[in-house]
């Protein structure tokens, strides 16, 4: 009799209930629980203490002491998670005084910043070790890491936008520990002191390394690529590359990863095999632990490095122990590590892609599909399991893509099998470029050669997004789909291993809920609907016709589209109109008609109020009657009043890119007036027809 899993993988048994108890906490806040499943647990062990006294009952009660484990691993999952929790803060306290706060992180954009903070002093008093969101208009160059700022306090808490389907932002932000941001001009951050900490004095390392890379003759194309597998900065990289190399599904590449990690392990102990002849095997170990634990604080300390970094160091410490490492067990070991220390990346794409991938990998490999190569045959056997692994990759995480992304490579096997083989070379020839760009000395045989290989990769990645059905995108699955789409895969990774008929029907049983979920989801959706969303710089008008979706932006023509399209592409698949059909100033089809300012969407009089409403205008519009919908944007500088003496409405939409002081104008104009008015800003996205 083989043994079970988890008698295989010990590591399942804490990490498992450590997972519910985690979701269990996010589901019950509070201690109680905690409390009531530690109490528990310490009863049913006393419990098994005192009934299993001679050997025989021992025996015989050995199942159930996995019991009180299980809870007490459930009560420390949900202690973790209370305790990561950040604490609300009375902003009556902060708001209107000046705060001090010490910047942690910093993203510089073209005409922005992003910072996140943590306060430090509050109207000259200590304060909380509350962190904030800062987004500034403008830029300031010379701010770091480290930095210790001040400006007056004007905290919001963080809210989505209430748009259907919109990414949880608010969850995101609170999983970081951030319940609270601000705006403001750039030039009202003022530099008080520089406190410089471990995590800054590796960012300006890596900004100083980034500068040296630039400074190089390689392309610009080249150096993106390079800055972001080595330094795990990926900001630069072209849209139109990041696109084509996600279509071909290898987008993990330009993503810090295990595989970079993996590398970068390989290439240190390959330097340092001479220490083993030296019999200083420790050694070795220590000065690969090292330098992997300085390149994960090299690249910002990012969670999927640090899963790596993890995982591999537990591998290589029992490889240097002479133990027999299970490298499931140690994925298992690093997860549980990994959640302790951040409760909340269980619900983080990175975390969940990772491990089901990783865990895959290592469970499946070779046992699903026998090799059909002799292992003498070296070349051919590691093709083979190089294919091998891809496919088990893909199948693992098809699912997951689909519902973080909305798409799914179905040909990342074979760019994988193009690209993976020359990614050590890449990586090694890349550390050598960055070695050599610190000391200032460049070698054009060196660049060609990185050249020579970025450019296959960059054609490979094309090659095969233009390969007929090699990216199926628009695709829209919910929650329920993904934790079905699992349970079957397991059913018939069962049936495979056992050969079982009850596994099998199983398999069959998830396969049929499968496709009644997918089923119910297509025949809830409506049809037809048209939508008003909430946004900071616009006013989208979303409708869906006739298996078509359009989109609007009346008062920024100008507007990113791509942007749009990739912040809505889950509500877009949802809707199912793929591609999106952008409207401009006009439009006819069979249920919509848009003259701007005016529309009509699926018997709905509209009038976007906007740059062209003016007095002049309205004095014309005497004809138009009565309208369904004023839509009042920010483009619109006149009163309601103005509107409603020419085009009486049933309905006002208050645009939500409207600034703070006119919204609330126009919401009391409405009140005034007894008009009826949609709040976008705290209602979110006005929808004619819900999406379930």
């Amino acid at each position: 009799m083989s043994p079970s899993l988890l008698s295989r993988v010990p590591a399942l048994r804490v990490l498992l209930p450590f997972a519910a108890g985690i979701v269990l906490s996010t589901s019950l806040p509070g201690y109680i629980p905690i409390v009531v499943l530690a109490v528990f647990a310490i009863v049913i062990y006393v419990v098994l203490r005192l009934v299993g006294n001679d050997p025989l009952k021992q025996f015989s009660l050995r199942p159930w002491w996995i019991v009180p484990l299980v809870l007490l691993s459930m009560s420390a999952g949900g202690l973790s998670l209370q305790l990561s929790r950040p604490t609300p803060i009375d902003l009556d306290n902060l708001n209107g005084k000046p705060v001090c706060g010490l910047i942690e992180s910093i993203e510089t954009y073209d005409f922005s910043m992003r910072l996140q903070v943590r306060l430090a002093h509050v109207n000259d008093q200590p304060s909380y070790q509350q962190h904030v969101l800062l987004t500034t208009q403008g830029c300031n160059y010379m701010l770091n890491e480290g930095d210790l700022i001040c400006f007056n306090g004007n905290f919001h808490p963080i809210a989505n936008l209430g748009n259907p389907d919109e990414f949880d932002r608010e969850d995101r932000l609170w999983q970081q520990g951030i319940l609270y941001g601000q705006h403001l001009p750039v030039s009202h951050l003022h530099f008080v002191a520089h406190r410089p900490t471990l995590l800054s004095h590796a960012s300006l390392l890596r900004r100083h390394l980034i500068n040296q890379v630039l400074n190089t003759s390689l392309s610009f194309p080249c150096q993106d690529l390079l800055i972001a597998l080595l330094l795990g900065d990926s900001r630069q990289i072209d849209p139109s590359v990041r696109e084509q190399f996600s279509a071909a599904g290898i987008a993990h590449i330009l993503a810090l990863s295990g595989l970079h990690v993996g590398l970068i392990t390989g290439l240190i102990w390959f330097l340092f095999f001479p220490l083993d002849y030296l019999r200083l095997k420790k050694l070795r170990l220590m000065i690969t632990l090292v330098v992997l634990a300085g390149f994960a604080l090299l690249t910002g300390m990012s969670p999927s490095v640090v899963r790596a970094t993890i995982m591999i160091s537990f591998t290589l410490i029992a490889i240097v122990l002479y133990r027999k490492s299970l490298a499931l067990n140690a994925m298992c070991v690093s997860a549980l590590l990994t959640l302790c220390i951040w409760p909340c990346a269980l619900y983080q794409a990175g975390f969940q892609l990772s491990y089901i991938t990783v865990g895959a990998i290592v469970g499946l490999q070779g046992k699903i599909f026998p090799s059909i190569v002799d292992r003498k045959q070296r070349v051919l056997y590691w093709l083979w399991s190089l294919l091998n692994t891809s496919f088990i990759a893909m199948a693992a995480t098809i699912m997951l893509s689909a519902y973080y992304f909305c798409s799914f490579s179905m040909l990342s096997v074979l760019s994988n099998a193009l690209i993976l083989p020359v990614m050590p070379l890449v990586m090694a020839l890349g550390v050598i470029f960055l070695f050599l760009a610190t000391i200032g000395i460049e070698w054009n045989v060196l660049n060609a050669c990185l050249e020579a290989l970025f450019s296959y990769m960059t054609k490979v990645s094309e090659w095969v997004s233009l390969l007929p059905g090699a990216h199926v995108s628009g695709v829209y699955v919910t929650g329920m789909t993904v934790w079905l789409f699992y349970g079957l895969l397991a059913c018939l990774v069962a049936w495979i291993f056992t050969r079982r008929s009850r596994w099998l029907m199983a398999t069959l049983g998830m396969t049929l809920l499968v496709i009644v979920q997918l089923s119910w989801v297509k025949l809830h959706t409506p049809s037809e609907t048209v939508l008003v969303l909430n946004d900071y710089r616009s006013t989208p008008i979303l409708w869906h016709e006739n298996g078509k979706s359009y989109a609007w932006l009346p008062d920024t023509p100008d507007a990113d589209r791509t942007l749009f399209e990739r912040t809505h592409r889950r509500l877009l698949a949802h809707l199912g109109g793929n591609p999106l059909q952008w409207v401009t100033d006009s439009v006819h089809s069979d249920l919509s008609l848009v003259r701007s300012p005016l529309a009509m969407l699926q018997g709905k009089r509209m009038l976007i109020a906007g740059k062209g409403v003016n007095k002049n205008w309205l004095e014309q519009a005497d004809h138009i009657g009565e309208i369904d919908l004023l839509i009042v944007t920010k483009r619109y500088h006149g009163t309601l009043q103005d509107i409603i003496t020419h085009c009486p409405c049933r309905l006002v939409v208050l645009s939500g890119a409207l600034a703070d002081d006119r919204y609330q104008a126009y919401m009391n104009e409405c009140l005034h007036l007894g008009l009826q008015y949609h709040d976008t800003k705290h209602a979110g996205a006005w929808m004619l027809h819900p999406l379930r």
